[in-house]
């Protein structure tokens, strides 16, 4: 082997180094880049994080603001709406009836008469405030809400509500008159006229609770009838006045006709014949209800006096006869100067399909004939119930004009009211057929004017029993004779509207058939639906 040269070895160890360093400095170059780029790589992801993060933020903040806004709007929808709704409930009938006698509705004739007919200003004010008095109980309540509706029903009709405690002072414009709370006052500016309504006269009464426990049990509620009946008496412009006689005697049952009347508007009064100088030339009918005293010759002449009228006519007598009664021959001889008689017998019905009640011959349908004072029931659905009617006879040779009104059916017998005769009674020998039962005489002048007398056989056609059976229209009867007699259109009668609960009863087969529905087949179905939905998405 040979060996080297000590400059050639020195020359080598320097072009290692060289190479060496070379390859160092090659190698910091290599690595160089890639450190920047990693540096850079850092800081643009840095940047995009941070741009993210601005980003983020900014959207955030965007759909922040637009879940409040969202939520301010729709807090303002709810707002409006309520608002809405309260305003269009104010003003119009938005609830539901439910009940099953309808005793916060309307009847079809109150809407009529509010929507066609009223056409001035009525102020209803209720003597108390509105939340006591819907509080009080559930027909003051059931009255609340019938004001309520014909507030809204007419725009003529206003109501209010008056703490009478808390403003003593409005009782200072009805001197004389009696006012507490709960009563309504019902007012007119337009004709000045007022009517003040007790709950005596807007509720019926238990009267068989009040006598055995000494409290009041409210069976029905009369507010509709009460309350379009002031309207009708503030709103007429033509008051018609009936004076019912008094000191003869007369059945008390009159107090029936007598609400019935003013109830339609008519101004009633009692009229004291005896010491009655002269009939006041305001009174328009004259009612002599069932006197079991004969009136005597003077006072008959005050009625002669009273129909003529001093030649004008335009007046009536309306006299009720009575099975009760006992001969009366001064008023005979009045009735028959107008072509009209009444029979002393009391008429019986011997077609059982007529009878109201098994238990008496006496008590039975009446037919209402077609007239134009009964075209407001002819022909109607409603039955016209009847008992212990004397008949009512035309007389010949009168000059009067003379109608009938009523009728018995056919079958119809005679039974004498003398107790001498009735011994010897038999219904086969017994007069049969058709009687009359209502008949109006009249007399016309020249100019047309007619004074009219109206003779009825029984007074109990007028009875408080008859005329408020739902199926009888007794009621009606009267206030069509009345309303044509009076030249007037309006004129109603409004059914008082049962407040007593409806009970639900069954048997014992369907209380057990409901039980077991109730208790065993509606559980099983409930837990079996269960089972298949948990199945169902346990398998999902």
């Amino acid at each position: 082997m040979s060996k080297k040269n000590p400059e050639t070895e020195e020359l080598d160890e320097v072009k290692s180094e060289a190479t060496e360093n070379k390859a160092a400095t090659e190698k910091a170059e290599t690595e160089k880049p890639t450190e920047s780029a990693e540096k850079s790589e850092s800081s643009e992801k840095k940047k995009r994080r941070e741009k993210t993060k601005h980003s983020f933020n900014k959207r955030g903040l965007k759909h922040g603001a637009l879940s409040v806004v969202l939520t301010v709007v729709f807090i303002a929808a709810v707002v409006l709406l309520n608002i809405i709704v309260g305003v269009v409930s104010d003003r119009f009938d938005t609830d539901a009836d439910l009940t099953t006698a309808g005793i916060y509705s309307l009847d079809e004739k109150t809407e009529t008469f509010l929507t066609d007919t009223l056409d001035s200003d009525v102020t209803l004010t209720v003597l108390k405030s509105e939340q006591e008095f819907e509080a009080q109980d559930t027909a003051y309540k059931q009255v609340n809400e019938i004001l309520k509706r014909m507030e809204m029903a007419s725009g003529h009709v206003d109501v209010r509500y008056l703490d009478i405690d808390q403003n003593p002072n409005y009782t200072s414009k009805f001197k004389g008159e009696t006012l507490s709370a709960n009563y309504i006052v019902a007012e007119c500016e337009e004709t000045g006229r007022h009517k003040i309504i007790s709950p005596f006269d807007y509720f019926n009464f238990n009267q068989t609770y009040l006598q055995y426990y000494g409290g009041y049990m409210v069976e029905s509620s009369n507010i509709e009838q009460e309350v379009v009946s002031a309207m009708m008496y503030l709103t007429s412009d033509n008051l018609v006045k009936v004076a019912f006689t008094e000191g003869y005697g007369e059945n008390e049952n009159s107090s029936a006709l007598q609400t019935l009347l003013s109830r339609n508007g008519y101004e009633v009064e009692t009229l004291p014949l005896a010491t009655t100088a002269e009939i006041s030339s305001d009174i328009d009918y004259v009612v002599i209800f069932a006197p079991t005293i004969d009136l005597d010759k003077s006072q008959l002449a005050k009625l002669d006096k009273f129909l003529d009228n001093n030649g004008n006519f335009g007046k009536n007598v309306v006299y009720f006869a009575s099975a009760g009664q006992p001969k009366t021959p001064n008023i005979d001889e009045f009735l028959s100067d107008w072509g009209i008689s009444v029979g002393y017998d009391v008429i019986g019905q011997a077609d059982q399909n007529y009878l109201i009640s098994a238990d008496t011959l006496f008590a039975h349908l009446q037919q209402v004939c077609d007239t134009d004072y009964t075209k407001t029931v002819y022909g109607s659905q409603l039955m016209t119930f009847g008992a212990y009617v004397r008949p009512v006879y035309l007389l010949d040779n009168s000059s009067f004009d003379r109608t009938v009104l009523m009728k018995t059916h056919d079958k119809a017998f005679l039974y004498p009211m003398d107790e001498e005769l009735a011994k010897d009674f038999d219904i086969d020998s017994a007069e049969s057929g058709e009687f009359n039962d209502v008949v109006i005489s009249q007399t016309t002048t020249e100019s047309g004017s007619k004074s009219r007398v109206c003779v009825i056989g029984t007074e109990m056609l007028a009875s408080s029993a008859f005329m408020s059976y739902t199926n009888a229209n007794n009621a009606e009867f009267f206030v069509g004779m009345w309303n044509y007699i009076s030249g007037r259109e309006q004129g109603m009668t409004i059914r008082a509207k049962s407040l007593t609960p409806a009970t639900f009863e069954m048997n014992v087969k369907t209380a057990n058939s409901l039980s077991i529905a109730l208790c065993i087949i509606i559980p099983i179905c409930v837990i079996v639906l269960g089972i298949v939905i948990w199945l169902r998405r346990r398998h999902r």
